[in-house]
């Protein structure tokens, strides 16, 4: 398993990190396969799409139509965090993907990426794990 770090700015900030998920799988064996890549956390979402600002400012305001950060959420109630709505986000994106490769290359077009959210409230180190 590769471990990847991403100092994250937090609240909605994106990270493409197509070229630390393909540095890990030059590490993995056999050569080729299906890859996991997973983020610890439950504020934090991990997907494959094509990034670019137009998509991820619809993939925001859709998760934002679906459950408003301005709603109050039972995890403040709970917790004193008014992170409800990240937790919710990240539900919905889930936290791993799984990617195919070949020749320790991602097997897709150059247009998809792999795109690390963070919707928490607040900087944080983020952990990612490559493993086949």
């Amino acid at each position: 398993m590769v471990e990847i770090t991403i100092q994250s700015k937090g609240f909605n900030h994106s990270y493409d990190i197509t070229e630390q998920v393909t540095d890990a799988l030059s590490q993995l064996e056999p050569s080729s396969g299906l890859a996991k890549v997973c983020v610890t956390g439950s504020t934090v979402g991990l997907t494959v799409m094509r990034y670019e600002p137009g998509t991820i400012h619809d993939l925001l305001q859709c998760l934002e139509s679906i459950a408003s950060k301005n709603k109050q959420y039972e995890h403040f109630n709970t917790t004193g965090d008014p992170n409800g709505f990240s937790h919710v986000w990240s539900s919905m994106i889930g936290t791993s993907v799984m990617v195919p490769y070949k020749n320790h290359k991602l097997a897709c077009s150059d247009s998809h990426r792999v795109v690390l959210f963070d919707f928490d409230l607040r900087e944080a180190e983020r952990k990612i794990y490559v493993d086949r």
